[in-house]
């Protein structure tokens, strides 16, 4: 099978913190969508303005996150690396094509992205470089008829500020994880 490219899904976000839609997401592109694995790249800085948390806590958190896929899916901080100040999608996705020759690259986005890709900086020509673009819904959108639970970082986030547990919407370990750290107390 020489000259077979890796087929690899290319999974951004804030991540902040990851909850169980963006591991089902995974799950999603492994299982469903017959990817060989998935880049876990949480945002260093982001293009819409947003002031996530410390990128290191948020990567170890995706750490978290991806270790029941095992080496399927890869948490990766190509964006600090790639020593841009602002990480456009577009830019994001040249640059592991070009250090990354060995992989065919996909982007897995959720609908809420989708519904704002006008926004994004050349998504057309995000379309014409990935091999394709997965979007998944969540709560009441759907794709092909399935969606994810409506599950968000802000309402994690809002239920730890209002000391209720978000246990039940987190993989293991991470609520552990926010604790010790003292995350968006």
């Amino acid at each position: 099978m020489s000259g077979q490219k890796t087929n690899t899904a290319v999974f951004g976000g804030k991540f902040d913190p990851p909850h169980l839609g963006h591991q089902l997401s995974i799950f999603l592109a492994l299982e469903k969508y017959c990817f060989d694995e998935v880049w876990i790249i949480p945002s260093f800085s982001h293009p819409f303005g947003f002031h996530p948390g410390d990128f290191d806590k948020r990567l170890e958190m995706c750490r978290i996150m991806a270790k029941p896929f095992g080496k399927k899916a890869k948490v990766l901080d190509t964006e600090r690396k790639t020593g841009l100040e602002v990480v456009y999608t577009v830019d994001l996705i040249k640059y592991l094509k070009e250090n990354f020759p060995g992989n065919d690259f996909s982007l897995l986005i959720g609908s809420d992205n989708w519904d704002v890709r006008q926004k994004w900086k050349d998504f057309d020509k995000i379309e014409e470089i990935c091999r394709k673009i997965v979007v998944i819904g969540r709560g009441e959108e759907k794709e092909k008829g399935f969606s994810l639970p409506d599950i968000s970082s802000t309402m994690i986030k809002e239920m730890i500020k209002n000391n209720q547990n978000p246990d039940l919407f987190l993989p293991a370990g991470i609520l552990e994880y926010i604790r010790k750290n003292g995350l968006y107390a």
